[in-house]
């Protein structure tokens, strides 16, 4: 059977987080993935706590109307760390069939960007809830976050066809991303491992006339495509080629659900 995730960032606040779910009417859920900083050990001592306390008052409350809570620890300072953890999320849900809802509107500014980047790279539902004020007090931000809701107002992004290169070019770059750097060669001997055919055979063991088939390919194929659009760069190592990755194509890289 279809089940429904929630994938919600979660900073300083809680009407944001909770309303959409209150209610006759409120959103259904068969869980609800919080995004947090509560384990991040580079962040100052009174952040991690301020952190906390939201995410425990969100995580008793979302239970208390028996909606299963996962907590994900993650950075969410960090883009591409947020993009890394939302699309591994993304991914896995609908590996299973699952329909998925990201809620962009539960923390700062980047971990909104994150999150919306994510979920329309991957087609799943982003959605905002807009607030009815700001709360101007220490007790009332206790209560509700930086944010009030009185009555939730969701309104759903249009997705738009963000351009997620083919699957071996995906690969490739999250390889790259992985291995800091990478020779034409191990390129090659890469996809083969991975089951593209065309790059099975060994290499070594191939004659000249064929190795060279194989690097006009991958040249043709993938990294051409990759360099023209920026995401990778090329070096020369003596006789050798190497390939990096660009700051763009690390955006790339961790969008594609493959960094884990």
């Amino acid at each position: 059977m279809q089940e429904i995730a929630h994938i919600i960032p979660v900073g300083y606040e809680f009407d944001r987080i909770v309303s959409p779910f209150l209610g006759e009417n409120g959103l259904k859920t068969n869980r609800v993935y919080i995004i947090s900083s509560i384990y991040d050990v580079q962040a100052p001592l009174e952040v991690l706590e301020k952190h906390q306390k939201y995410v425990n008052k969100v995580k008793t409350e979302l239970e208390s109307i028996d909606i299963k809570v996962i907590l994900v620890p993650t950075n969410l300072i960090n883009l591409l760390e947020v993009i890394q953890t939302i699309t591994n999320i993304i991914a896995e849900e609908k590996s299973q069939g699952n329909l998925v809802y990201i809620n962009m509107s539960g923390a700062g500014r980047l971990t909104s960007v994150a999150s919306t980047l994510s979920g329309m790279a991957h087609n799943v539902t982003v959605y905002y809830v807009e607030s009815d004020g700001y709360a101007d007090d220490d007790p009332r931000m206790e209560q509700h976050g930086y944010t009030i809701v009185e009555e939730p107002k969701i309104t759903y992004l249009k997705n738009f066809q963000i351009d997620i290169p083919e699957e071996a070019q995906l690969k490739i770059l999250a390889k790259i991303m992985t291995e800091g750097r990478m020779r034409t060669v191990d390129i090659i001997e890469y996809l083969g491992s991975e089951g593209f055919e065309e790059y099975a055979d060994d290499y070594y063991d191939m004659k000249r006339n064929e190795k060279s088939a194989v690097m006009m390919r991958l040249q043709r194929n993938i990294l051409n495509k990759l360099i023209e659009k920026g995401y990778i760069k090329k070096t020369k190592l003596g006789r050798e080629k190497e390939y990096e990755i660009t700051e763009t194509g690390k955006y790339v890289a961790s969008i594609s659900g493959l960094i884990k």
